[in-house]
């Protein structure tokens, strides 16, 4: 059995940002970069990697303090020329080697069920700034005067349920679906992965492709999916295993499968407080291994992936871009989806700890997401670059994780309200809520 700490994530994360072979990669064009400035590749890296939620003057002002000492002279608009020679995949890749990593000779730490991953796909969007470029990139919405034109992105995830890890996430064009993407998703997912998907997402050719990669999959299905489905659910029965064939109605030239090709799937109901029936459809077809009993708790652990939505967009703020081009926004986007990885790994070995330390008080205790994250850019100039041991870093920044804890209070319920998703305004934002970063 073996475990890795919060430190070594830091490590490998320096020694990618610091590495020779990152600055010929990722830089835009081979004059870029090639001569000593007064903010080199990897601190324009580690500058960004902070995420840039202040006037770009102050947080260029703080970052320089912080390296340098004093006050150092560099203007915004040379910060800007600079990230232009900058590729927006070095952080995407640096958020994939953290992610990868981790599930590396690190035994102890990795939740695992029943010896898969458990992900989840799932789908939403970022309101992003109006101009000519992101309106020809992303395309626009507007009322129907067309007087107020918003540009909004379609975003994309592959997550881990149990260890709060993005395998996989995108930014794209509002106009390519949520389920184009999630085929995108299985690519990077892996052989006896388990990918758990709302009733937006079955298709036969999703089926047949995490078929192919030995990938499993667990479905919320619609009872008319298909007349075998609706069958099942007429049945009555709780589970039932059965043939699923692809349409006829459509052309199979240019399919990797005929249309005889048949697919097992394993349905389940379930029946939910109330009253209602919910069907699963699955691959896992062994009911010993996997019994019906599991399925309900295993289903509702898909909820993690809307919880990490609501981290990225209120606590991450992701929508809160300081630069308006499409290779800045994509820039920050990855950032995030790093910043939220080194979040939920830095924190995990904390968490352990508080449970000890809170275990004999009435309500369970988790680290405060918002605290920890604003601890994180706190503390990351000082581990990129302190010649402080880091170790001792880690130390103080995993007791202010353990310190600034926040209740689990169980069996609350909130009423749902599925309209406020056709709206176009922003959620209120409660009134306890704070800008922490």
């Amino acid at each position: 059995m073996s475990k890795k700490t919060g430190f070594h994530f830091i490590e490998i994360s320096k020694q990618f940002i610091k590495s020779e072979a990152t600055r010929l990669k990722y830089r835009m064009s081979e004059k870029d970069f090639s001569r000593n400035r007064k903010l080199s590749f990897s601190e324009l890296s580690l500058c960004m990697l902070q995420l840039l939620r202040q006037n770009i003057q102050v947080e260029l002002n703080k970052f320089f303090n912080e390296i340098k000492g004093g006050i150092y002279s560099f203007t915004s608009s040379a910060f800007v020329q600079s990230r232009k020679k900058l590729n927006p995949d070095m952080f995407y890749d640096l958020s994939c080697l953290i992610a990868a990593d981790f599930y590396l000779d690190n035994d102890e730490t990795v939740e695992l069920y029943k010896g898969h991953r458990l992900l989840s796909v799932d789908g939403s969007t970022v309101n992003l700034p109006v101009n000519a470029e992101t309106k020809a990139v992303y395309g626009v919405f507007n009322n129907q005067k067309k007087t107020n034109d918003v540009v909004i992105a379609r975003v994309s995830v592959l997550y881990d349920v149990l260890n709060d890890i993005v395998l996989d996430g995108k930014l794209c064009n509002y106009s390519i679906g949520e389920v184009t993407l999630s085929r995108e998703h299985i690519k990077v997912a892996k052989a006896t992965d388990i990918i758990i998907m709302d009733r937006a997402y079955p298709s036969f050719e999703s089926m047949y492709e995490m078929q192919q990669n030995k990938v499993e999959f667990i479905y919320r299905c619609k009872h008319n999916f298909s007349t075998a489905v609706n069958q099942f659910y007429e049945s009555k029965q709780q589970e039932a295993i059965i043939e699923l064939k692809p349409s006829q109605h459509k052309s199979f030239k240019n399919l990797p499968y005929t249309k005889d090709k048949i697919i097992k799937v394993r349905m389940i109901r379930i029946e939910l407080s109330s009253g209602e029936s919910q069907l699963l459809m699955t691959s896992l077809l062994d009911t010993l291994i996997y019994p019906i009993i599991e399925f309900k708790e295993l289903y509702y652990k898909r909820w993690k992936i809307e919880t990490y939505y609501n981290r990225f967009k209120n606590i991450i703020s992701v929508e809160h871009f300081s630069g308006t081009s499409s290779q800045f926004i994509q820039q920050e986007f990855n950032c995030a989806l790093y910043m939220s990885n080194l979040q939920s790994i830095l924190t995990k070995e904390a968490q352990q700890e508080a449970d000890e330390k809170y275990e004999d008080r009435q309500y369970e205790y988790k680290i405060n997401s918002s605290l920890s994250l604003c601890f994180i850019r706190n503390k990351l100039v000082e581990l990129f670059t302190s010649k402080k041991d880091n170790e001792i870093i880690m130390k103080e920044l995993k007791t202010l994780f353990v310190v600034n804890v926040i209740p689990i209070r169980p069996n609350r319920t909130f009423e749902r309200n599925p309209d406020k998703y056709r709206k176009r305004t922003k959620p209120k934002q409660f009134t306890n809520r704070r800008i922490t970063l």
